[in-house]
């Protein structure tokens, strides 16, 4: 009886492992082809003249907006990537609401190739960046959800974290209201002003953003 209770147990161990794999690997899967699909976008269009010199620099120089779009979206999904491969590095089980918070961050992370698009093919349009913009924020809002669900779940997790995903979720936390607040600011100033250059300066924003988190993560680090 007792040997069959242990391999009933490893059974089931095996199994949820293999199933956990199965998330990891569906996810890795997703920001592959997000990147992969964002990268196909940086290509020269067709044109009927011969490509020369002087055709060439001028394509690439058209090009410009969507190799910037492109390092900024690898950059982000690079870094939400790196952070859900350290907060799987604690789970030992899943659940259904783990499943459904890690959906919802895919979800969000497979809008980048339309709002990469969308923001390149404007021509300083503000709706585009707040496209672009209101996608970050929701990744960043899933992302937090997910890494809070994964913490404060003892079931799922293994028994002991560590104090720098601890510290991870406060300046995720720092991040989310930090975009939240840029973007509503943002949004306000673009609603309060039909002034075209005015307009212009609203992605300025996100700088007092980026400048208060690097202090507040410094500040954490200390601590």
């Amino acid at each position: 009886m007792k040997e069959n209770n242990a391999e009933s147990k490893i059974e089931s161990e095996i199994k949820r492992e293999f199933q956990i794999e199965r998330m990891i690997l569906f996810s890795d899967a997703v920001f592959a082809i997000v990147i992969t699909l964002m990268a196909i976008e940086i290509r020269i269009p067709e044109i009927k003249e011969e490509l020369s010199q002087e055709v060439l620099l001028e394509e690439l120089r058209n090009l410009f907006p969507v190799l910037l779009s492109y390092l900024v979206s690898f950059f982000f999904i690079g870094s939400i990537w790196y952070q859900h491969l350290k907060t799987f590095s604690l789970i030992k089980d899943y659940n259904t609401g783990l499943i459904v918070r890690n959906l919802i961050l895919l979800f969000f992370v497979g809008l980048f190739p339309f709002s990469a698009s969308v923001i390149t093919r404007s021509h300083n349009a503000s709706l585009a960046y707040f496209i672009y913009m209101g996608t970050i924020i929701l990744c960043i809002i899933a992302q937090y959800l997910l890494q809070q669900y994964i913490i404060n779940t003892p079931s799922i997790r293994i028994n002991k974290v560590a104090q720098e995903h601890i510290n991870e979720l406060k300046r995720k936390r720092i991040l989310v209201i930090g975009f939240v607040v840029a973007f509503i600011a943002s949004v306000a100033t673009y609603m309060a002003s039909d002034d075209p250059e005015v307009r212009s300066l609203v992605p300025l924003w996100v700088i007092p953003v980026a400048v208060i988190y690097r202090l507040m993560n410094r500040k954490l680090k200390t601590s």
